[in-house]
């Protein structure tokens, strides 16, 4: 079956109680953020207080909770919250990172230079900017099965490991 990029308004969580639970014990989340159910909400209609938070963001594109500085930073600058950013966009952020940190250099928003915001249906990606040197010739290629498995957490300073200002700093333009 193909990817539809303009289902947001469409896909419903399959995830329950227990495995959400599961997940966070498995990743090390403070078990003190509340997560909810989404039930018969989409991602768009996240409740006040609360993120989007796709389970495959921490296998598929390799995310580790607690979020480096730099990708903060990333989502920061392009006014993104978790629930915005297709799985491909996350790998490529954390790629830049890895790269940078596998030459002995600390990442910087210099990233912007070989990359920018887009785009993707109704989700955003990060994608190579036209400049002359292709820093990364791949990352991930296809993501599976991410789009229904996401829940609700609390959008707290902790969570989100910043040591000022809250996630409410981040926007959801999708709706419209």
């Amino acid at each position: 079956m193909g990817s539809n990029k303009n289902d947001m308004l469409v896909q419903f969580s399959k995830l329950t109680r227990s495995e959400i639970d599961k997940f966070c014990l498995d990743h090390g989340i403070d078990p003190s953020l509340e997560s909810n159910v989404p039930g018969e909400r989409t991602v768009n209609i996240c409740p006040g207080g609360f993120l989007v938070f796709y389970t495959r963001i921490l296998d598929q594109p390799n995310l580790r909770y607690p979020f480096t500085n730099f990708f903060l930073e990333a989502l920061k600058y392009y006014r993104l919250s978790l629930g915005q950013l297709a799985l491909v966009g996350v790998a490529r952020i954390i790629y830049f990172e890895i790269l940078c940190r596998a030459l002995s250099y600390e990442p910087s928003l210099m990233f912007r230079r070989f990359f920018h915001l887009a785009r993707n249906g109704d989700w955003y990606t990060i994608e190579k900017t036209q400049c002359e040197i292709a820093l990364l010739s791949t990352t991930v290629g296809h993501t599976y099965a991410w789009k229904n498995q996401f829940f609700f957490i609390s959008s707290c300073r902790r969570f989100m490991n910043l040591s000022s200002g809250c996630s409410s700093n981040f926007v959801f333009p999708v709706q419209s």
